[in-house]
This record gives structure tokens, sequence and C-alpha cells, in this order.
């Protein structure tokens, strides 16, 4: 982390200094305004090509293991009888060794979201700005619970904080998430209108009904949780005989 704090400052040092028309970086037509400045730094398109390349090389490398993760969690909850086609997304190709239909299925999902970019860059803006609220709200659920809790629920690990250090930086954290998602869904700018309207608040609040009312269906119908855990738990459970003891129950 220090390494790229320092090699990043210099970076935009030399990025700054390169700049020759800054009004012609801010009306570009490129995607990116960083070919405007690289095309002023190098004075070619060749130039400002190759440097673009340099910078579009490692996203593709991290696009590769994000899918895998992503496609690796997903297979994860489909074990677990936790998401829609779950049969399907749950199975382990034969050939591969891998679970090759839950990663395609990501991949696929992936490519549908870049083709919004597209059709609409509103949609797109939407999509991309909610992955930011999503991620603290992800935070805020597994850190608020804890908090009010005054950390019952959890045993502590090598990391555990003091009471008086983990109650203030814990509600620092969560009053800090609340506060940045709401200003998050606030417009780009005013005035406001149907192009620049901030439409992340409708795809956080609808993914949420939608994750909520899916949860609210699968646990009334029999959901019981992570497998593997429960088959540990109930081996330890069990006695020589094979019966599982009474104090099994709170699996």
């Amino acid at each position: 982390m220090v390494t790229g704090l320092v090699t990043a400052f210099f970076y935009l040092i030399a990025l700054l200094y390169s700049i020759h028309d800054f009004d012609a970086v801010l009306s570009t037509t490129y995607t990116f305004p960083l070919a405007e400045v690289y095309h002023q730094a190098t004075g070619t398109r060749g130039g400002a090509l190759g440097l673009l390349i340099i910078i579009f090389l490692p996203p593709v490398c991290t696009c590769i293991g994000a899918t895998t993760t992503a496609g690796r969690t997903l297979w994860t909850l489909a074990r677990d009888d936790a998401t829609p086609f779950s049969p399907f997304l749950a199975r382990i190709n034969t050939t591969h060794k891998n679970p090759l239909n839950a990663t395609f299925a990501v991949a696929l999902f992936n490519t549908v979201l870049g083709a919004i970019y597209v059709g609409s860059l509103t949609a797109f803006n939407a999509f991309v700005g909610s992955f930011v609220v999503l991620t603290t709200l992800s935070y805020l659920m597994a850190i608020l619970p804890h908090l009010l809790s005054r950390r019952r629920n959890v045993i502590p690990g090598p990391f555990w904080m003091p009471d008086r250090v983990a109650y203030v930086v814990m509600a620092l954290s969560c009053a800090y998430m609340a506060v940045w998602d709401v200003i998050y869904f606030f417009p780009f700018a005013l005035p406001v209108d149907a192009e620049t309207m901030n439409y992340a608040v409708v795809i956080v609040g609808g993914l949420t009904a939608l994750v909520s009312v899916w949860w609210l269906w699968k646990s009334r119908r029999g959901y019981v949780g992570p497998k593997a855990l429960v088959e540990e738990l109930v081996g330890e459970a069990r006695d020589v005989d094979g019966r599982v003891r009474i104090g099994a129950e709170k699996i």
C-alpha cells in the first residue's frame, strides 16, 4: 500500500504537468479523459494508445479473478439452495472439475450489465453507483448488529479490540456509512430531469425488496443454511452409538 501511494503520487504529478489544454480534457469526446491527457503528453495518437493499453491490461486480469471469485460465491449459495435455479448453478462440471455453470452465469450477467452502457448511460451509471451503496450496506449489516448486541454473538479472535476501542470504531463506521449512503443517492447536479436523475436509489431499493421477498419465501420452505457446516456440527454432536445428543438442538 505504501508503494502504491508513493508511485501514484508521482504518477499524478507527471500527469498534471502533461496537460497543456485543460478545457480539452473536460470537453473530450473520448470515453476516458485520460486518453486526452496521454494524447497531450505524447503528441501522437499511437503514444496515447500504447499508454492506454498499459492501463487496460491490469483491469482485464482483475476481471478474470473477479469473475472467478463471484462464480464460486454464486456456486456456494446455490449449493446451499439459497439462489434461484440452484440445481443448475450448484452443478460441478465433470470435465473441468469446477463450477462452470455458476461462473458462466456471472460472466453472462456482467456482459448484460456492460451492454446497458450502449443503450443508456444514465442506467449504466445507476448500476455502477449502486455498487458502492450495496457494498457499504453489506458492511453496515454486519457491524451494526455486532454493535447493538454488544458483541455477544461473535467468538473473540486474534484481532479482538478492547470494548472502549471497538465501540467507538464501530459507531463511527456505522454513522459514516449511513450518512454516506444517503448523500450518494443525491442527484449529480441541479436542476434534475429524467436524464440526470440518480437512479441508484431505485436499484438499491428494488434489489433489497427482491432479496427480502426471496429470503422470506425460501426460509419458509425448509432452508437449512450451509450444509457443510450443519453436517460438521451434527458429526461432532453424535455419540459413540451414532445417536445425536440432546445438546445438538442448537444446530
